[in-house]
């Protein structure tokens, strides 16, 4: 009998340990069909064709695993795998070479804010996603005109840390130490440090982002948002820069979004005053679900900082599982 009291206690121990633990399989599945009016925008000719983990996708397919364990103490461990594929040929690792290119880290959470370590996105991306309005598309002409700050989207070798939210205010700060080699080379590497600020209050949201890789590339950008219920606008400026002083992009966005009936419609513009380079896009999306949503989009990359411009189109279908 005493036995079997410590059996089921045992049991009952590790249900409850269980019970505090949690991993989650999650993904997009994203297909469209188009064309661009010659080769660009991420295609290799001007023919109709399937599109898939491309520029006139809304987004990359993709599939990973996140998980949480409550640690006790308000404490939380956590962790995100994530790697992508093209629908178009079921090939993998779009974002990268390594198998969960798009994500690879781990991270402490609790009172204080979160603390991340490994591969992520970066703390410049989540600042420009806070108020930009197709949800960082890969047809998104703020990312692609400026590069989220002129940082990319994801760096390896991270540490970050994310702060509490304080009445709508927030900060962010990252870093990838120079024995990493992350950047230079492995005879000379650099380090790298990504710092944001951000305010997110009722229908209102403003962020700036400032990155700068030592001995190397530097960028910012401010930018917000405002809701006013049917439709919201939003806008930014933005600048990149070698650190002998180059610009790489330097302009601003401007951009409205909202419903028509089931419908929603975004416009936006990025304007590189540098190059005298203009992009914009029209967006529609209607949803099949809360899960499900089709889109069409059309996209122009202007002539500035390559011969000609280049108009693409697609029809496509996101599904979030």
């Amino acid at each position: 009998m005493k036995k079997t009291l410590i059996a089921l206690a045992a049991l009952a121990a590790a249900g409850a340990s269980f019970a505090q633990s949690s991993v989650t399989l999650y993904g997009v599945a994203d297909m469209a069909v188009g064309k661009t009016n010659k080769a660009g925008l991420g295609l290799a000719n001007d023919k109709f064709q399937a599109i898939a983990s491309n520029t006139l996708n809304n987004g990359t397919s993709r599939f990973g695993f996140k998980g949480v364990e409550d640690l006790g103490g308000g404490l939380k461990a956590g962790f995100n795998f994530e790697g992508g594929l093209s629908l178009a040929d079921g090939s993998g690792n779009k974002s990268g070479g390594q198998l969960f290119s798009r994500a690879a880290n781990m991270s402490l959470m609790g009172g204080f804010g979160e603390i991340r370590g490994g591969r992520t996105l970066t703390t410049s991306f989540y600042s420009i996603a806070s108020w930009e309005l197709t949800g960082t598309a890969n047809y998104s002409v703020v990312a692609n005109q400026f590069g989220f700050a002129g940082a990319g989207p994801r760096d390896s070798g991270v540490v970050m840390y994310n702060s509490p939210n304080f009445s709508g205010f927030s900060f962010s700060a990252s870093t990838i130490l120079k024995g990493n080699a992350v950047y230079g080379t492995a005879a000379d590497p650099k380090g790298k440090y990504d710092l944001s600020a951000t305010y997110a209050n009722g229908p209102i949201v403003a962020s700036f982002a400032y990155n700068k890789v030592q001995d190397g590339n530097k960028g910012y950008a401010l930018g917000g948002k405002y809701n006013f219920g049917p439709a919201a606008v939003a806008a930014s400026i933005q600048k990149s820069q070698t650190n002998s002083g180059t610009i790489l992009a330097k302009g601003y966005t401007l951009g409205v979004s909202g419903n028509v009936g089931a419908v929603g419609l975004t416009f936006d513009y990025a304007r590189d005053s540098e190059y005298k380079d203009s992009d914009y896009l029209l967006e529609a999306k209607y949803p099949l679900s809360k899960r499900t949503f089709a889109y069409a989009v059309y996209m122009r990359d202007g002539k500035g900082k390559q011969p000609e411009a280049v108009n693409g189109y697609s029809l496509g279908l996101r599904h979030n599982f």
